[in-house]
């Protein structure tokens, strides 16, 4: 960075925990000294720090001095997850039903506090024991403390015949479908439970199932929209190639599907995946009036560490902007996982207003 040609920029910074305000140096250090340099400082920069870097401030960055500055709340994005469990008639084998409307249960009642969950079933909409048809809108859209809604409507849940689970996926590709669940302010996850493959297709006649290439397709489409998908494979009828088409392409740290064969093991496989969203990786930033910001010269870091950009989390590492309104980021799956491990100590946001206020890092 040229210190000379420094220009406005805003520092907006979250200690996960911890909000650190302010900017440049303090008239005395750790170190015991007065800040003015000289000093015989732990670091030996002679900046009177002890951060290692020589821009006289105690973030470790070295990156900007910010002559206008403000700091606020980095909020954590709320997490969302959408239950579209398989209720066809093979889900009678073996208590299936039961035993996946018992672990449901225990998940939704354990994390409804802290996840707003909601529920849709496949099929539904149809009257015939052979229908392929699917739902109009959502069963029940997503809301917290939602455990009471989603237990009732199980226990009271008739099967059916078919499998139409591509055209279950699909139908969240829809914004009328189930309004709030992709009213994109969530950190969103379609969560299936399926005990077998799709057996009708795009044709939605029973016998002609879909692709495992048309279902990941589908996942695909649904991670464009912002939304994850999560797939449990429950008993032995559960197709692999066609679920792990979707939780390949799912955009998660499930990138293989899980496969539960009883009771036990689906309760196991919910408590994953419940504690490993809960925590969202999805950040709101805000909006900034200063009309010479500019949202391609950012800088992320994780306890001074910068973080690449990564439009569109095309790999795991890095950070992506969730909307064309700047206000949300979100990292992408090593970097989320690092936030998870409870050892980033803070996150910074920092955006300049001239280019050569800040040195880009993307993945490529």
């Amino acid at each position: 960075m040229k210190n000379e040609s420094l220009a406005v920029l805003i520092l907006l910074l979250l200690a996960v925990g911890l909000i650190s305000t302010g900017c440049g140096d303090d008239s005395s250090n750790a170190n015991g000294d007065d800040g003015s340099g000289g000093d015989s400082d732990v670091d030996g920069d002679a900046d009177g720090d002890a951060d290692g870097d020589a821009d006289g401030d105690a973030d470790g960055d070295g990156d900007f001095v910010a002559c206008e500055t403000l700091s606020s709340d980095l909020n954590r994005v709320g997490t969302r997850v959408m239950l579209l469990e398989d209720k066809s008639s093979s889900m009678n084998d073996n208590n299936k039903w039961n035993l996946a409307v018992a672990a449901i249960d225990e998940m939704v009642t354990a994390y409804e506090s802290d996840i707003e969950f909601g529920l849709d079933l496949f099929p539904g909409g149809g009257n015939s024991a052979q229908s392929c048809e699917v739902g109009d809108s959502v069963l029940l859209d997503v809301t917290m403390n939602n455990a009471s809604s989603i237990n009732s409507t199980l226990a009271n849940t008739a099967l059916n015949t078919s499998t139409p689970l591509l055209s279950a996926m699909l139908n969240f590709t829809d914004d009328s479908y189930a309004p709030t669940f992709l009213d994109g302010s969530g950190g969103s996850y379609l969560v299936i439970v399926s005990d077998g493959g799709d057996s009708c297709g795009r044709s939605g006649v029973l016998g002609g199932g879909a692709s495992a290439a048309e279902l990941g397709n589908a996942a695909t489409q649904l991670r464009e929209r912002g939304i994850r998908t999560i797939v449990i494979g429950f008993g032995e009828g559960a197709e692999p190639n066609q679920l792990n088409a979707i939780a390949a392409a799912g955009g998660t740290v499930f990138d293989t599907y899980l496969q539960a064969d009883d009771g036990e093991e689906l309760k196991d496989a919910l408590s994953q995946i419940a504690e490993k969203v809960v925590v969202s990786c999805e950040f709101q930033v805000g909006t900034f009036e200063n009309p010479d910001v500019n949202y391609d010269w950012v800088i992320v870091t994780f306890d001074g560490v910068q973080i690449p950009r990564n439009d569109g989390c095309r790999t795991g590492e890095g950070w992506t902007w969730m909307n064309n309104s700047h206000s949300t980021i979100e990292f992408c799956n090593d970097s989320c996982a690092k936030l998870e491990s409870g050892n980033v100590g803070g996150i910074k946001v920092q955006l300049a207003c001239d280019a050569d206020d800040v040195e880009i890092v993307h993945v490529e």
